[in-house]
């Protein structure tokens, strides 16, 4: 009963059961008291009753307390565990009542034991596959965000090379050329430094657009939801942003947001030929949820290398990264990035 809604109406029901309960009891007790005593015949009722309203107690107990869910090992072996230990003490009233003699509740009891250790068994065995899988799946998520930040590196040492390095190589070629034409010719050396005003200009031009790829300087001052009003108003065509966030999200989750919504905006920019692109930032229990769509022509696949480094990035975080793209659209890419709170 996972929502907060339903499990507060359960638990209306269950106290008002319970009430219910005890007074129809109390009064079958004074119909029993003013017709004469004799066998205590309410007792069968007082039982049956007591036997229901622990179910429903045990189950709001489960679904309130976290801590019982732990240490049972799940909610569906708490339940299990839970119900037959009411049942075992339902047996046993019941013996009980019908005069003692020989404890045949032991069978009973026996059954329900080894029932929930079967229950228990199975829970540990599906448990420690699930680990498995999740390992062998956070195993190769590791290593693709390892390749791709691999990829990233070469791809910054290649910018570097083939842009600012060699903007800057021009910038020292043309302050020596000044400098020999600066008592010879100052027309020349003038010409000279003009040219390596525009290179040293051209070259923090790169440096700053490598850098904002890197981390733009606005998400780490202003955070996520600034930061994507700046793609948006940056883009072509209109862009509708909507973000709900309590707080600022770790850090890495909020970058790897960002790209996420950077990526999926150029996408649709420069493939899809859409009209309209809207951008959805929210939290969804301890996940942050991105989700974007636009009303372009569709067709959007991982073998564009940017969705694909896209997917490595959120899983590196343990998220998940879902793309809808049927032919004639629209396109969905909705990434869920675990907060850890």
């Amino acid at each position: 009963m996972t929502d907060n809604g339903a499990m507060q109406r359960f638990r209306r029901t269950v106290h008002a059961a319970a009430w219910a309960a005890a007074l129809g009891n109390a009064l079958l007790v004074v119909v029993w008291a003013t017709t004469g005593g004799g066998t205590f015949w309410p007792k069968w009722v007082i039982l049956a009753t007591a036997l229901v309203i622990g179910v429903g107690w045990w189950i709001e107990t489960v679904d309130r307390e976290p801590r019982v869910r732990v240490l049972l090992r799940g909610r569906g072996l708490a339940l299990h565990a839970g119900f037959s230990v009411l049942l075992a003490l339902f047996m046993i009233g019941v013996w009980l009542c019908s005069g003692l003699g020989y404890f045949w509740p032991a069978w009973v009891i026996l059954a329900l034991g080894l029932a929930v250790a079967a229950h228990a068994a199975l829970e540990r065995s599906v448990r420690d596959e699930q680990l498995q899988e999740r390992v062998e799946e956070l195993t190769v998520s590791r290593a693709g965000a390892v390749d791709a930040a691999e990829a990233q590196l070469r791809r910054i040492e290649r910018d570097l090379h083939d842009g600012a390095q060699a903007r800057l190589v021009a910038l020292g070629m043309n302050i020596g050329l000044a400098e020999q034409q600066l008592g010879k010719d100052p027309e020349r050396a003038a010409e000279h430094l003009a040219e390596a005003r525009t290179a040293a200009s051209e070259a923090l031009k790169e440096l700053r657009d490598l850098a904002r790829g890197i981390h733009p300087p606005i998400l780490a001052d202003r955070g996520l939801g600034p930061a994507i009003s700046a793609l948006a108003v940056h883009a072509a065509i209109p862009v509708s942003v909507g973000i709900e966030l309590p707080g600022r999200p770790p850090a890495a989750v909020e970058t790897a947001a960002y790209f996420v919504a950077a990526e999926a905006l150029a996408n649709a920019l420069k493939h899809a030929e859409a009209s309209r692109i809207d951008v959805d930032v929210h939290e969804r229990g301890d996940a942050l949820v991105v989700r974007v769509l636009d009303d372009g022509r569709g067709g959007a696949s991982e073998e564009n290398g940017g969705l694909h480094g896209l997917r490595q990035r959120v899983e590196a975080l343990d998220g998940s990264l879902r793309i809808a793209s049927p032919e004639g659209g629209p396109t969905v890419i909705e990434a869920v990035l675990p907060c850890g709170r």
